[in-house]
């Protein structure tokens, strides 16, 4: 009976669970514009050029994958541990650390808002 019960549980779950190309809808209409003004600029504009630290914002998914220093761009359901959201956030809070993004040494700097930086937290959490 508890078996059942957990396979029903798990079932319903996921059928809620966002799919890929929910999730890359989602990421054209919300995220894309934020990372096109804040980003792209040192990961990824000049396709000549390797995007810095290996994170190019230029598509779904390579957002996702993330960059070689930090790890997963996207842990989906858990932005603290996504290094799209971490970086972005400590941009806002902490400019000076190795970590911020970005940097605080960048030619144009354009942190994100609180509001955009809350716009990747909800995307990486309720996409799970």
């Amino acid at each position: 009976m508890r078996t059942l019960a957990l396979l029903t549980l798990l079932a319903a779950s996921s059928a809620f669970a966002a799919t890929d190309a929910d999730r890359e809808k989602a990421f054209k209409a919300d995220i894309a514009p934020i990372l096109e003004k804040s980003c792209i600029g040192c990961h990824g504009k000049d396709k000549a050029k390797k995007p810095k630290g290996g994170f190019d914002a230029t598509s779904f998914a390579t957002v996702v994958k993330g960059g070689k220093e930090a790890g997963a761009g996207i842990t989906w359901g858990d932005a603290a541990k996504s290094a799209l959201y971490k970086s972005a956030e400590l941009g806002i809070s902490s400019p000076e650390d190795d970590l911020a993004m970005p940097p605080k040494k960048a030619k144009e700097r354009h942190p994100l808002t609180k509001e955009q930086l809350e716009k990747v937290k909800a995307f990486i959490e309720k996409n799970k």
